[in-house]
Order: C-alpha cells, then structure tokens, then sequence
C-alpha cells in the first residue's frame, strides 16, 4: 500500500465520483481506476461501488479507510508542514479560497494583512461558485484558508477552525431608475398592476447556490409576474445586469464594498427579511500552532467583524425606502 494510493482513494470519495476527482487532482481516470484497483488487490476486498450515474459508494470496508486514510494524511499532512516552519523555511503561504462575492476591497485587505507577518512568501486567492466547493478544496489541501457559509463546515468543526464573520443579508437590487412608487405598485397585493420594464424581468442564480431556491420562491410570491429572463453564475454578473437596468436581483450585502462606484451609483437595495446567512473563517486547526498563521487568521477575521462588516451597509441613496 502507498500513501498515493490512499491519496487517490481519499481524493474520489470526497469529489463523489472518479471523474470528478480527476479533475481535483488532476489524474486522468484510467490512472485513478487502476490505483484504486491495486489498493483493494493489496486490502482484498473491495472499497467502493459505482452507481450508473457515475457516483461512488462505500462499503463497510469502504467507509473503515476513508476514516482512517483521512486521519493519516492529515496527520501526516501536519508533520511535514510543522517540520517546514520550524527546521526548514519559517515561511507563510496562504492559500485563500473565495466565493466571487468576496472580490476586491476584501482580497487587497487579506493581502496587506498576511504581507505584513513575519517570514511571509505568498498569497493566493482561488475562487469557486459556491462554499461547498471550497470546503471540499480545504478538505483535500489545496487551500488552507477559506472565507464559506457556516452551514457548508457543520460537519469539519473536528478539523477546522472557524470563527464567525458576520451575518450576511440578502437584498433586492433593482435599477436605479426604478421610482419607489413603482417598487410599491410591484409589491402591493393587486398582482395586475402593470410592471415597470426592469420589474418585468430577473436574473436566476446558478443552480449550486445554496439562496437559489429561497429567492426563487420570493419571486414567485412577491413578484409572479416577473421572469427569469437572464441567468448568472455569480452575483457580481448579477448585479452588472442590474445595473445596466435591464432586470432585477437577489445578492448578498456583503458584495457591496466591492463593487466599483460606477456600479453602485445605478442600483438601489432592498433588505429582504428573513433571508441570510452566517458568513465565517475556516483554517485547518494545526496551522493555528504557527504564529504566523494565527496572526494571520486572527487579522483577517478582526478585519471583518470591524470594518468590512461596518462598509457593508448601504448608504442613503443605495438603499430604498418603499414604505
């Protein structure tokens, strides 16, 4: 038996399919097929079976390893990062992982913040469509920090670190050019009002994000004459089209302070009640035995529970008042 192979093995049952995995690690399916085989040849007896859709499941047997291969690595994953910072290099590379939201004003600040602290090489930033992607990126090492919702780490709180950010709302955004009279007439009861054209249309979120189904249940409730015209993988296009008064959108505040001023001048917001979520910081918990990267991890979070979560809040003439 090999560590790659429990590498492998580890890679597929946390992406749920081999091919899936091939992309995380970047191992074409074949070598992946024929590593797992050697594994159970070496094991005798068999780890996972495949649905028809491609999917793995474990076997008993299946579901002993992946505990204990989980264990090992990252017991071993641990040994050679504190061997690094303590004998070799005494180095800080952060590797942050990103929802779309999080751009910006957010990712200049997490840079000076880590620049800042003593034996200092790299910061990276990678950014996937959801928080569940960047979990599962944490997961197999190749972030060691993430900014996620709290609902995507309930069950890594063994594993990681996490400190609570801020409560993210969403709100409404509509076209600046939208008058509060016809955001009242689009609200009311009397559902045959005729729509202003931007209140006509909305743009659908991509399917993976987790607000997706309750915003599309406000549209349905709230504005049932509105259609999805345009779709959006991030919330950032979102808003773009929002502001080129084509449609409008669910977001979350937290984007705000990094959208440009072009931008904000022509959307208005409106706080949906009801509808958020708790944004929070997750780092392996060994790291936080290394000074630089508790600094690091207790910097940022200062940062946003301090001044990022305080520039969330839209100003007077951003926010809407229909009442």
């Amino acid at each position: 038996m090999t560590l790659k192979q429990l590498e492998i093995f580890n890679a597929v049952v946390i992406a749920g399919s081999i091919t899936k995995a091939s992309r995380r690690i970047d191992l074409s399916q074949p070598s992946i097929s024929q590593q797992l085989a050697k594994l159970e040849e070496r094991l005798g007896c068999q780890l996972i079976v495949r649905n028809r859709t491609g999917a793995v499941v474990l076997t008993p047997a299946g579901d002993y390893w992946f505990a204990a291969s989980t264990e090992m690595l990252g017991r071993l994953k641990t040994v050679f990062s504190e061997h690094d910072q303590r004998f070799v290099r005494n180095n800080l590379t952060v590797r942050m992982g990103l929802t779309p939201t999080m751009r910006g004003r957010f990712v200049s600040e997490a840079a000076r913040i880590a620049s800042n602290q003593e034996g200092f090489v790299k910061f990276e930033v990678k950014y996937a469509v959801t928080s569940s992607e960047l979990v599962e990126m944490l997961r197999l090492h190749q972030l060691n920090c993430a900014i996620v919702s709290d609902e995507a780490v309930v069950h890594d709180r063994n594993a990681f670190a996490i400190t609570p950010l801020f409560e993210d709302h969403i709100a409404w955004v509509v076209p600046a050019s939208v008058q509060p009279s016809e955001i009242r007439a689009a609200l009311s009861t009397d559902k045959s009002v005729q729509l202003a054209a931007p209140l006509q249309h909305f743009v659908d979120m991509d399917p993976q994000l987790s607000l997706r189904d309750r915003s599309l249940e406000w549209y349905r409730h709230s504005l049932p004459n509105a259609a999805a015209t345009y779709s959006a993988s991030t919330y950032p296009l979102a808003v773009d089209i929002v502001a080129a008064g084509l449609a409008t959108a669910h977001c979350p505040i937290s984007l705000l302070p990094n959208l440009p001023h072009s931008v904000r001048q022509k959307i208005h917001l409106l706080r949906i009640k009801d509808m958020s979520r708790q944004v929070v910081l997750a780092m392996p918990k060994h790291l936080l035995s290394l000074r630089s990267y508790a600094q690091t991890y207790n910097g940022i979070a200062e940062f946003c529970r301090n001044e990022y979560a305080a520039e969330m809040t839209p100003s007077d003439q951003e926010f809407m008042q229909v009442a």
